[in-house]
């Protein structure tokens, strides 16, 4: 009876460690979900060249910049480890009169598809991306990729079929300068397995319908 509140106590304190560790649990696995995120930002670096050789390597899903008013465009390189849905938002300075205007482009400098006005001065496209890397291509409207033949493509939409690799962006007309925000998200593709929390619901459910049949029996 003597060593009751000992082995008490000693309970008590195993019961907190063992909620301890429960809250340590329950925090890495809300992190490794995503469940608290903040943008990390790419910042220019001076000013970003025009040409996809020799592009800025961004590291972050959101970028900051700047066009001059001589400023051509500005490229940057991204490798993204898993493919997906990319989304690429580009977005002006308020107060300014910068209308972006963006285009992507693969590792091998074939243009993949662009985008002028997703709504006022602002630019968005989407496309489906695989693991590797690839350049985007940010200026102030009319932004023009350029091939190695010289020829132009105005940066929205698709490129012309056999259009061949881009050397480099440029603007043709007038320049407004202005920051910019290019922000990007990658929505994985649904390969239709299901997820290791989703398994273990079904299991459970399983489960209890065996016992159910279990219990009409």
């Amino acid at each position: 009876m003597d060593n009751l509140p000992a082995s008490t106590n000693q309970i008590e304190r195993k019961a907190e460690k063992m909620k301890t560790n429960l809250n340590k649990l329950s925090l890495a696995l809300l992190l490794a979900a995503g469940m608290t995120s903040a943008h990390a930002t790419y910042i220019e670096s001076g000013d970003a060249s025009n040409f996809l050789a020799s592009a800025q390597l961004a590291t972050d899903m959101q970028i900051q910049g700047t066009i001059g008013q001589d400023d051509e465009g500005d490229v940057y390189e991204l490798v993204f480890a898993t493919g997906g849905l990319l989304t690429i938002n580009a977005t002006g300075q308020i107060g300014t009169n910068l209308d972006t205007n963006i285009a992507l482009f693969d590792a091998g400098s074939q243009a993949l598809i662009g985008n002028d006005d997703s709504g006022g001065l602002d630019s968005m496209l989407t496309y489906a991306i695989s693991a590797g890397t690839y350049y985007i291509g940010i200026g102030d409207y009319e932004m023009y990729a350029i091939n190695a033949s010289n020829q132009a493509w105005f940066m929205d939409g698709m490129p012309p079929a056999g259009f061949g690799a881009v050397s480099h962006v440029e603007n043709l007309i007038s320049i407004d300068p202005g920051a910019y925000t290019l922000t990007l998200s990658v929505q994985p593709r649904s390969n239709g397995v299901p997820e290791p929390a989703t398994v273990g619901l079904l299991g459970l459910g399983l489960l209890g319908l065996g016992m159910m049949r279990r219990k009409r029996a």
